[in-house]
């Protein structure tokens, strides 16, 4: 009966188990289809997978923190991004979860190329390959080379980034990857328009294809957009009518779907259409469209060419005034991004209405007095040949002067900084002190306790021993072992007070024997992650000094404060970084702006190792405090 009991829970827990892991995959996959459509939505999803994968203990929890990541990387908040990806990234190497470790390293190298730090980027994402290569992950290599063609592109080296988008192709066909084919053929249509429109052309098609079969109007409006500029880009007038198509169907898109996505691209390109067709009023109109809808969250560069576009449309119709309007208005918005240019196109158009004014003017006057207007035109040349040397030669010194106040600008800009680096560097050099201080206090209590206290204790029990070895007292035998025992204890501080223990062991031996410390006085159990092997063997002195102090400092917090039961201290090395979290399951708490003495500490230390310090905590939620050292060549 007992054996029948056992199997049938046996069954019971294997089946709630794979019901977890199913709901756990379409919560992901529910995630993955509203990322970008529906923000609100994917957190829900994504929130609610990783409370059923850490309720489970999940082989997929490194997979739910990545796309806690990826989320907050979506809503343009890279830091706290990487925060969960080096949570994910910990978990996956404890794991070897080789599909986490692609993600992550992926997305990572998407961050950095981001901040312009390409060739760190260029590793990561090498890295995020190689794993995808050798493990047959056939999406996470596409997206691996997805991104690296992106890189290729932002440093100009168009022939690697091709090849990137064509294997993406052959993949893609081979493992029926709709999404990802759809992807790499826009790249390949976005990296031709310049070189090879007709080729631009082909592979926009492609990618509408691929799209009206995923039944994705927002990929198809986005496509139709991107293939009606390639056809109003070249000269050939049965190519507009293309464009016209293409247009007529995006507008049918966003009114069936009540979508207004590409609405501003749909009146610019219509502008366009209207404007190479020489129907300079509906051109105009079209524009006008473009511009109301302009004040949402459209690109400045987009707004300064819609500018440009309506100057050009009004010009060509023979509104010069209008015409001269927006070319102000294109300049301001050129001036308020820093690219005050002077076009040619601004002197013509001013020119022209200057002389449709006066030829009005000589229009109304009589032919008599046309000699004597004349006569004036001839003063007013001659005055414009004597005042324009002039003007010409102010110009010179008014932009003289505001080229050195402009060099007086980057002179004051300069000493600020200088000024800056300066007080950092002496602020710097405070906390040094001070953290230098309290080492040096710490080693003098040390000696003051083993030679002082220490030296006393020894004598005292030495005594006691010579006084009972004629009395055989057996309660002065429990005091001499309870001084022994004091002894012991007060040995065990001054070694971990001592600058002299941290100098002569490695700081994965001293970690060793801190975590140890807690367990063996029944506290909390600990686990010690170290990634790669020997990551922590080259430190200097002064970084294995400070990452001692710091972690010691935290566990003793845990101790003081948590009340927790497990501890999780993990560090992992990426070239010259290093990423430490330290997780409890304790009692948590409100995180504030206060810091006691010990956090404090922590972060003077870390100002002098060029390291930061995040920790998230919530009451009932346990604590994870994560670190980061930047540079470990200090």
């Amino acid at each position: 009966m007992k054996k029948v009991f056992l199997a049938t829970l046996f069954f019971f827990q294997l089946a709630y188990s794979q019901n977890n892991e199913k709901a756990i995959e379409g919560l992901i996959e529910d995630f993955t289809r509203t990322q970008f459509t529906i923000p609100d939505s994917s957190y829900h999803y994504i929130r609610k997978a990783l409370g059923i994968a850490q309720k489970g203990n999940s082989p997929q929890l490194s997979n739910c923190l990545f796309y806690m990541g990826r989320y907050f990387y979506n809503e343009g908040n890279p830091a706290k991004a990487k925060q969960w990806f080096s949570k994910s990234l910990n978990l996956a190497i404890k794991t070897n979860n080789k599909k986490a470790l692609a993600l992550n390293y992926n997305l990572l190298g998407l961050i950095e190329m981001d901040n312009g730090n390409y060739t760190y980027s260029l590793r990561l994402l090498l890295k995020s390959l190689d794993i995808a290569d050798k493990n047959h992950l056939a999406k996470n290599k596409c997206n691996a080379l997805n991104n690296l063609g992106t890189l290729y592109e932002l440093q100009k080296d168009t022939l690697k980034a091709l090849k990137c988008y064509t294997d993406n192709v052959e993949i893609a066909k081979a493992n029926d990857f709709d999404e990802v084919l759809l992807y790499s053929y826009m790249s390949l249509g976005i990296i031709n328009r310049a070189t090879n429109k007709d080729d631009a052309v082909k592979y926009y098609n492609l990618a509408y294809g691929i799209a009206d079969k995923l039944n994705d109007d927002y990929q198809k409006a986005s496509i139709l957009v991107n293939t009606s500029e390639v056809y109003l880009s070249t000269d050939l007038e049965s190519n507009y009518a293309k464009a016209f198509a293409c247009l007529n169907k995006l507008k049918e898109i966003e009114t069936r779907t009540n979508s207004q996505d590409h609405l501003f691209y749909y009146y610019f390109n219509m502008g366009a259409y209207y404007s190479k067709t020489k129907n300079y009023s509906n051109s105009v109109t079209m524009y006008l469209e473009a511009l109301k809808l302009s004040k949402g969250a459209i690109a400045t560069e987009q707004k300064i060419n819609l500018f440009h576009s309506i100057s050009k449309v009004y010009k060509k119709s023979g509104n010069f005034e209008k015409a001269v309007v927006f070319l102000e208005k294109y300049h301001a918005l050129q001036d308020s991004v820093f690219s005050v240019k002077k076009t040619k196109a601004f002197d013509e158009i001013q020119t022209k209405y200057e002389v449709e004014k006066k030829n009005l003017k000589i229009d109304l006057l009589s032919r008599e007095k046309i000699i004597e207007k004349t006569k004036k035109r001839i003063v007013i040349y001659v005055g414009l040949a004597l005042v324009i040397p002039l003007l010409a030669l102010v110009l010179f010194y008014r932009n003289r002067i505001k080229l050195q106040k402009v060099i007086q600008e980057k002179e004051n800009e300069l000493f600020l900084k200088e000024k800056t680096e300066l007080q950092q560097q002496q602020e710097l050099e405070r906390i040094t002190g001070i953290v230098e201080g309290q080492d040096q206090e710490r080693n003098r209590f040390a000696k003051e306790i083993h030679d002082g206290v220490g030296g006393d204790l020894a004598g005292i029990k030495l005594q006691l021993h010579q006084i009972n070895s004629s009395l055989q007292s057996e309660p002065i035998n429990e005091i001499i072992n309870h001084l022994g025992n004091v002894f012991v204890e007060l040995r065990n501080i001054s070694h971990d007070l001592s600058l002299t223990k941290i100098s002569d062991k490695s700081l994965e031996t001293l970690l060793f024997e801190l975590t140890k410390e807690y367990e063996n006085r029944e506290e909390f159990a600990t686990e010690l992650i170290i990634f790669p092997d020997g990551a922590l063997d080259k430190l200097s002195s002064i970084l294995k000094h400070h990452i001692y102090r710091i972690i010691q400092e935290l566990l003793a917090n845990v101790s003081k404060h948590a009340n927790a039961k497990n501890v999780l201290l993990s560090f992992t090395k990426m070239e010259d970084n290093l990423n430490i979290i330290l997780e409890d399951d304790g009692c948590g708490f409100e995180v504030t702006d206060k810091n006691g003495i010990g956090l404090k500490n922590i972060q003077e230390r870390l100002a002098a190792i060029n390291g930061t310090m995040a920790i998230e905590s919530m009451p009932k939620g346990g604590t994870s405090v994560i670190i980061d050292i930047l540079d470990l060549k200090l």
